[in-house]
């Protein structure tokens, strides 16, 4: 068998974890075990381990052992799971909710909230490179959830928020970016609004998925 560099077993080692291998006593098998199952030195499978407790998976407690600081079927547990979501799964998830808050925006919204979306928007489009409109490219969605007046909603956006600020979702967005498509989100982004301060619920959902789905073309290519 190859030999397993660290973050091989890292990865190895996460993913029996979310299958639920060692639930029962909550705790990872000791590391001279793991050393010899992997074939690999013990200082190996001690930095795989430092991996892990570095992104908060595990718990070492020194005589005692390593711990798992979250069972499979718990919160914490499922949103590691999704951090390794795809960008097609995200865009479909997008396409489902985005539109539903800008529906409820338009009728929850308080004139404050809406002049908030406003001047996300206007930000965004005075914006002189990318970093910044990103930024308050993202304001303007989140500042729509906040406008839809359903907690949990605006939970799961934070949430998705959080996956989308990864470096490889960064890295991607900067890959589809021209000064072209950022005047295009503009234009959308303005149509939206344009539904909301209207109160026009139908209508500001439809703009809203019609620029998912060009943001959606712009990062996949489909």
């Amino acid at each position: 068998m190859p030999k397993l560099v660290a973050n091989d077993i890292a990865t190895a080692l996460k993913k029996r974890i979310s299958s639920g291998e060692w639930i029962e006593n909550g705790r990872m098998p000791p590391e001279r075990d793991l050393a010899s199952e992997f074939g690999v030195a013990r200082n190996t499978v001690r930095r795989a381990v430092s991996f892990l407790e570095d992104d908060g998976t595990v718990v070492r407690h020194v005589g005692r052992g390593t711990f798992l600081t979250a069972t499979p079927g718990s919160m914490a547990a499922t949103v590691s799971r999704m951090e390794g979501t795809s960008p097609a799964d995200m865009m479909e998830i997008r396409q489902l909710l985005e539109p539903a808050a800008a529906s409820f925006a338009a009728t929850n919204a308080s004139a404050t909230e809406l002049n908030a979306v406003r001047e996300a928007h206007k930000i965004a489009s005075e914006s002189q490179d990318m970093p910044t409109f990103e930024h308050w490219d993202a304001e303007f969605h989140h500042r729509i959830f906040a406008c839809s007046r359903n907690d949990f909603l605006k939970e799961i956006h934070n949430l998705m928020r959080i996956l989308r600020n990864q470096a490889p979702w960064f890295e991607m967005k900067k890959r589809s970016f021209s000064e072209e498509r950022r005047s295009i989100y503009c234009s959308e982004h303005q149509m939206v609004l344009d539904a909301l301060l209207r109160r026009d619920p139908e209508s500001a959902s439809q703009a809203m998925l019609a620029h998912l789905r060009t943001v959606e073309r712009n990062l996949l290519g489909r």
